[in-house]
């Protein structure tokens, strides 16, 4: 049985080095299980690495907004958005056309809040700050954040097909949030190539293509993955906790909690397709195939890099490791596939997350600051910038080609049956409790919830749940 408690304190322990290449790896650094839930402690820096990575923009044009008058912005954030390969580029457009710094406060995303509470308190506001589980509602919620319709356009052609995701995060009739980052299918179930193919498993990638990647295939890898080991020592699923259960309920086509037409929150913990997916991870628990190896916590890739386990779910911002791997070897060869098909939907759902900046109340500088962001989101949309992120992405991450297509080929929602689902962005307390039952729905964890079912831990938890979401409804109707 794992503990969770040690799982948790290895996780802030032994991840602090890799935390910001957590949060840089594009988008992934508020949703990440555990890996920028860091508390190193604040640093600043501006270091512009052209010997590992030199950007040029000095051909590309794009419109990001009107003139600004030139400042240094500041940033509180878990990396530095100045050389972080998916936003360098942006961020060379935004100084050299718009005359604008940025200067990076760097801590651990746990450590945001709390840094900029204090901030905003003594009338030292940043300009830009992360996306976070907590930000909707709950910081929200209390005025933490600056409204940007006044500098954003949404006619903007790199707005387009996207009002509805961000309106999803819209409070109190306002717009604080205009993620320029979308991940469908956020996160991947990682798995060695070269592993299932000397045991004679078929690729998930060629499942998945055909839509054939389901449930049961996926649970029909792992039976052979772990049969096929005659020292009993291979193991199936393991990574991500609650992450891991929110992508096979997501999968489903429902959300734990989502927005309705009226705007407001609304909770799925009671319905049936979310009983249906619990059940079946519930029976993958039950039957070892969903564990951690003793001493392994979720973001170990020691399982994949030996062969020993069948899938590691995990952000898109782990997969660098292994492609960094498999440049030094070139007998390795790992892939990638978003979680499996629900065997009773008609279609793959998946889950979206989205990352961007928000300005804090008390900015100097917000209409700077929409400008950058529109600059970021450009990086998606503009050909030119597009592809000199591309670039600067490949050399800072080192994707092979295929890896590349494959992630960035979910950065387009209007290309996917998306799944909205912001099940952690209540209460602190609240939000835990929604973690710890979801990982404890999958995975055979040492916590308050040991030996307990779904139904029972959604039944015990349910009152607190839907008292949290009525708090946040009553703020609306206000």
């Amino acid at each position: 049985m794992v503990n969770l408690k040690r799982i948790l304190a290895g996780v802030m322990s032994g991840v602090t080095a890799v935390s910001l290449a957590a949060c840089s790896n594009s988008a992934t650094s508020s949703s990440g299980a555990g890996s920028s839930d860091t508390t190193n402690t604040s640093t600043e820096t501006t270091i512009d690495d052209e010997i590992e990575n030199p950007v040029s923009v000095g051909d590309i044009s794009i419109d990001a907004g009107e003139e600004v008058e030139p400042a240094e912005l500041e940033y509180l954030g878990c990396y530095d958005i100045t050389t972080a390969g998916d936003v360098k580029p942006s961020y060379k457009y935004f100084s050299e056309n718009y005359g604008c710094t940025i200067k990076c406060t760097i801590v651990g995303s746990l450590q945001i809040q709390e840094k900029l509470t204090t901030a905003i308190s003594s009338g030292e506001s940043p300009d830009l700050v992360d996306y976070a589980d907590n930000t909707f509602p709950l910081l929200m919620s209390k005025n933490m954040y600056t409204p940007l319709e006044e500098y954003m356009d949404l006619s903007a052609p790199q707005w387009s097909g996207l009002e509805q995701y961000i309106n999803q995060y819209k409070w109190g009739g306002k717009n604080y949030y205009y993620p320029w980052a979308y991940n469908v299918a956020p996160y991947f179930l990682i798995y060695n190539r070269a592993v299932f193919e000397q045991i004679g498993i078929e690729d998930p990638k060629l499942l998945y293509d055909r839509g054939e990647w389901t449930w049961d295939a996926m649970k029909d890898d792992i039976r052979k993955f772990i049969d096929s080991d005659p020292d009993g020592k291979r193991t199936g699923l393991y990574g991500a906790m609650q992450y891991s259960a929110q992508s096979f309920i997501n999968s489903t086509g429902t959300p734990l909690i989502t927005i309705d037409e009226s705007g407001k929150l609304v909770q799925n913990f009671d319905n049936a397709n979310v009983d249906r997916a619990a059940n079946f991870m519930q029976e993958m628990k039950k039957e070892g195939l969903a564990s951690f190896q003793e001493g392994i916590i979720d973001v170990d890739t020691t399982p994949m890099l030996e062969g020993t386990a069948a899938f590691q779910c995990m952000g898109e911002w782990i997969i660098s490791g292994f492609a960094r791997a498999m440049l030094k070897d070139d007998s390795l060869d790992y892939f990638f596939v978003p979680f499996p098909r629900d065997v009773e939907a008609d279609e793959y759902y998946y889950p979206i997350t989205t990352f961007g900046y928000l300005v804090p109340a008390g900015s100097k500088y917000a209409k700077q600051a929409s400008v950058f962001i529109n600059c970021c989101r450009l990086s998606n949309t503009d050909e030119d910038l597009k592809a000199t992120t591309k670039e600067s992405i490949m050399r800072s991450k080192k994707y092979t080609d295929e890896m590349y297509d494959f992630i960035y080929s979910f950065k387009e929602p209007t290309n996917f049956h998306c799944v909205v689902d912001n099940p952690y962005g209540l209460d602190e307390t609240t939000g835990q409790i929604i973690k710890d039952i979801l990982g404890n729905t999958l995975f055979d964890i040492q916590s308050d919830y040991s030996g307990q079912s779904w139904t029972q831990m959604r039944e015990a938890n349910i009152g607190a749940i839907s008292k949290q979401i009525e708090y946040y409804n009553g703020l609306l109707a206000q």
